[in-house]
């Protein structure tokens, strides 16, 4: 949704405006949940750091099983030749600091 990393405010879900407090989003109208502001990054730190499962095993739950049950796996999930090279770069602490799509920069990791 569009409130996804953005903070607190009011946002349009489609028709529908939504009021995101403290992280939650709810529809103004009514105060039913609308949905999550959750990002991927934040997504697989947590369950790295959090919930305990292993790098690689978050990696694939993100990656190349979406992409081989989207039936995308032949372009995309996973670094191989001739893929579409779509990564994210990940410090040490699970931060995102770059990101490539396609094989271009879209976010740089400065290096040193």
């Amino acid at each position: 949704m569009d409130a996804a990393g953005f903070g607190d405010g009011r946002y349009m879900l489609g028709p529908l405006e939504v009021e995101v407090a403290d992280g939650v989003a709810r529809l103004v109208e009514g105060g039913s949940i609308a949905g999550s502001t959750l990002t991927l990054d934040r997504a697989f730190k947590r369950a790295v750091t959090v919930d305990g499962l292993s790098v690689g095993d978050v990696v694939r739950a993100i990656s190349a099983n979406p992409a081989r049950l989207l039936g995308l796996d032949d372009r995309i999930g996973s670094l191989e030749p001739g893929k579409d090279a779509d990564l994210v770069v990940l410090d040490a602490g699970f931060e995102l600091v770059g990101v490539m799509r396609r094989g271009a920069w879209v976010v740089r990791p400065q290096l040193g």
